[in-house]
């Protein structure tokens, strides 16, 4: 495969796996509101009074995320709502995990009791992390909404060649 092909199958991958599991599981809580909050709370890491907000919000919060990454919008605040999001859930799995609650992950609706969190839930998220760090930190890429708003290369007048040519001047 050219490069430019492999660049663009990336790029896709990082935006479309992440907001394809954001969708499933932000739907399937949003239409379980009962076993979202059961989810929630199982955690146990949530004053009473936030178990019931968050569990309501976080399913829209994940579909909207979703929605920013599938049609490429905003896709540096996608990343890092997307990292963040993974984060959150990495940090909640894994102290469930250190102290044994038997949850299940409540990850795509379900949740409360269960066998435990499993490090294979906690694998899951990993790559999403990364993913989402990717797009914040390499928002610009082919084949999104965002390239409509942004000033091509070179319409301000200046190219690559004048800024680098700046940065040597500034540099010595």
């Amino acid at each position: 495969m050219a490069p430019r092909v492999v660049t663009v199958v990336w790029r896709l991958a990082c935006r479309l796996v992440p907001a394809g599991l954001l969708l499933w599981a932000g739907l399937a809580k949003a239409f379980d509101r009962q076993g979202s909050i059961l989810a929630v709370d199982a955690y146990d890491v949530l004053p009473e009074v936030l178990v019931r907000p968050v569990a309501t919000i976080l399913p829209w919060v994940e579909i909207g995320v979703a929605a920013l990454l599938v049609l490429g919008l905003f896709v540096r605040f996608a990343g890092a709502s997307t990292a963040v999001l993974a984060a959150v859930f990495l940090g909640a799995m894994a102290q469930a995990k250190a102290r044994g609650l038997e949850i299940d992950c409540g990850c795509f609706g379900g949740g409360g009791a269960g066998e435990g969190v499993t490090w294979w839930d906690i694998a899951r998220d990993v790559p999403i992390l990364l993913a989402g760090i990717y797009l914040a930190v390499r928002p610009r890429g082919p084949l999104q909404l965002d390239n409509l708003f942004e000033e091509p290369e070179g319409a301000d007048g200046r190219d690559e060649a004048d800024d680098e040519a700046r940065a040597q001047a500034g540099s010595r």
